[in-house]
């Protein structure tokens, strides 16, 4: 190597360093990502306990990875470099091998742990007089094991869910959707959701198990949105996936009854509704169904036929809500996230005749707040 091609290398990295350095000193912080739809890193003062503990330097690396100058772009250029290498993997995320479904990487969880998950739900039943059902909602990456690239480790192969159901007690009635979802639109190819489509199938099959109806309509699904990228997608950098397509079916009143939505997001009751069409003009096009997440959310339908269901739910819930609102005259929607009043005191107080505890396989063996089940 050359003392002028040497004296070049260095400039450039010097150039490098000191030149997104000053750039990172002169932008403004951001404090959220529309890219990632969550709130970014922010700078955090150092003090001497966490100096010492370390602490400071753990949040100073996220602040810096999040504040990057052009961290999105540098995100993309990788996944398009690794893409280039012929990788199928980049930031956690697999590519499909027709290069235009994303999975977000699978973890099961260990025997122990998901015996102790199950146990909680188990504490639930133990603690009401009420029918108490569960039910866990396979991973993409397993039910469309067939768009995976070959040999990924990471995927959701059907054992934990198997897994769970003989680690239910007596009372709990569990229900396997495993088999109630199929096709090519259960889940958007750019998100770990599923689809409208799919949430009617699952619709179906828990109304099975729950000795409903299964209410069949004929309302068609309604165009709402052709540009939505999910959160898989924001993660993977795969800038040239095509976007999904993003369904709305259940009309808010009319010939599937008079229903109407109640939001608690800060603790007081306020009108909601089955869709927020201003989700539709941002990034986050899945909090469409319902406003996004929320502590509590009841939909009420005088002129179904069910009673009333509390559902311990996670965000696939949102999409599922509609179809619950046609069988069910009241569906209370209780996010253990952010809501931390006891279960079994809300069940008493307001009546609810049957409780349906529902998570995707991911977030349920990732959720730190499912011991307030048992509460």
């Amino acid at each position: 190597m050359s003392k002028r091609y040497s004296i070049f290398l260095t400039a450039l990295f010097c150039l490098f360093l000191f030149g997104f350095g000053a750039l990172h000193l002169a932008l403004p912080d951001r404090t959220f990502s529309e890219q990632e739809n969550r709130n970014l890193a922010q700078f955090k003062a150092p003090t001497a306990k966490t100096l010492q503990s370390g602490k400071f330097m753990e949040d100073f690396q996220d602040y810096v990875t999040d504040q990057f100058p052009l961290r999105d772009s540098f995100v993309a250029l990788k996944a398009l470099t690794e893409r280039g290498l012929g990788k199928r993997e980049n930031n956690g995320v697999y590519l499909s091998r027709d290069g235009q479904t994303l999975f977000a990487q699978f973890t099961a969880p260990s025997k122990d742990d998901l015996a102790q998950r199950v146990g909680y739900v188990n504490k639930l039943a133990d603690n009401l007089s009420v029918p108490v059902y569960f039910s866990l909602i396979p991973d993409k990456s397993r039910l469309w094991a067939d768009r995976l690239p070959a040999n990924a480790p990471r995927v959701d192969d059907g054992s934990t869910i198997a897994a769970a159901e003989p680690l239910c007690s007596d009372q709990v009635c569990w229900i396997d959707l495993s088999g109630a979802l199929h096709g090519d639109d259960i889940f958007y190819r750019t998100d770990h959701h599923w689809t409208t489509m799919g949430a009617y199938q699952g619709y179906l099959g828990l109304s099975s198990g729950m000795g409903g109806s299964g209410a069949v309509f004929d309302y068609p699904y309604v165009l709402r949105s052709d540009s939505f990228y999910g959160t898989t997608w924001s993660s993977s950098g795969a800038s040239w996936v095509k976007p999904d397509e993003l369904y709305s079916v259940i009309p808010e009143g009319g010939e599937y009854g008079r229903i109407t939505v109640t939001s608690y997001r800060d603790g007081a009751p306020e009108a909601g509704s089955l869709y927020d069409e201003s989700f539709l003009e941002k990034k986050d096009k899945y909090s469409f169904f319902l406003g996004g997440n929320q502590p509590l959310c009841v939909i009420s339908n005088p002129d179904a036929k069910g009673g009333k269901l509390l559902v311990v739910r996670d965000s696939y819930s949102d999409a599922l809500a509609p179809f619950l609102a046609l069988e069910f005259q009241e569906v209370h929607l209780f996010d253990l996230r952010y809501n931390r009043t006891s279960l079994k005191q809300y069940v008493e107080e307001n009546g609810i005749g049957q409780v349906l505890v529902l998570y995707s396989l991911a977030n349920f063996t990732t959720d730190g707040n499912l011991f307030l089940l048992g509460r």
